[in-house]
């Protein structure tokens, strides 16, 4: 049987990148796609993109913490209790510690990690009670490696790993799956959104995306293999990359990965 069948499945950050690519390949299954983004015009070219799936839209910034339960709520109670929960609604930031306001680091945690912490706990209840179902967050490799000028965006992605790893403990005895999920470089608009040390986006795609960057299909293609086989932590880049250099660097040879870590320049060096 498909993995995925009759499954009612809910995907944020759904209007493009890698969302997009999730809910256009999962569409081809037999399940129910909830997709929730906050532009909503671009939810709905996804949808279309998505031809004749079940597929619903829930607009919705969830950068707006205090209102996440009463959002969850609705979904559920108009879709039905969500088998699988994938986590992709996130921003990047790029700046040095220095020149970053205090403000950006806040900003990036509400919507990295806090958003994920509170829509998690929302549909949490529903997946104990009926002792099923999996959740997948979408982390990146700055979230077990951090390069200089990383430091906003790597903070909520290593909070975001440590979360997963401690509800992947603690819902093991309820039948619940965990899954992490970590992309490198994959073409989207990641860097283009990006926000720099005031707060305004990088407006755009060249340290790295556009000329090392995975194709989102490619990436999306690996993601659900990884929630198929319920892989605990999966690394989303090429076989042979220099992030996967970086990636056995920073657990077996720390000096090492630290002075590329110092070194390392995506300013000069993505161009």
């Amino acid at each position: 049987m498909n993995y995925f069948d009759k499954k009612i499945i809910w995907i944020t950050g759904a209007s493009s990148g890698i969302g997009r690519e999730l809910a256009i390949q999962l569409s081809k299954h037999n399940c129910t796609l909830i997709l929730t983004a906050r532009r909503h015009n671009q939810l709905e070219e996804t949808k279309l993109k998505c031809g004749n799936a079940n597929v619903q839209i829930y607009p919705f910034d969830l950068s707006k913490l205090d209102e996440i339960d009463d959002f969850s709520s609705k979904v559920q109670s108009d879709i039905g209790e969500i088998d699988i929960l994938i986590n992709n609604a996130g921003v990047s930031a790029w700046s040095g510690v220095e020149e970053t306001d205090f403000k950006v680091y806040q900003d990036v945690m509400t919507l990295d990690f806090y958003s994920i912490v509170k829509l998690t706990k929302s549909i949490l209840p529903s997946m104990i009670s009926r002792r099923k179902g999996q959740i997948v967050s979408v982390s990146s490799l700055l979230g077990k490696f951090v390069i200089k000028k990383r430091s906003v965006y790597a903070s909520a992605k290593h909070a975001l790993q440590a979360f997963m790893d401690g509800l992947r403990a603690e819902v093991y005895d309820y039948n619940i799956k965990v899954n992490t999920v970590a992309p490198g470089y994959v073409e989207t608009e990641v860097g283009i959104k990006a926000l720099t040390g005031d707060g305004s986006e990088y407006g755009a795609n060249d340290r790295g995306h556009d000329t090392k960057g995975m194709k989102a299909e490619v990436a999306a293609k690996m993601i659900i293999n990884a929630i198929v086989k319920n892989k605990r932590e999966y690394y989303v880049i090429p076989l042979l990359s220099f992030s996967r250099f970086a990636l056995y660097l920073s657990r077996f040879m720390p000096s090492l990965a630290a002075k590329i870590a110092r070194n390392y320049n995506e300013d000069e060096k993505n161009k």
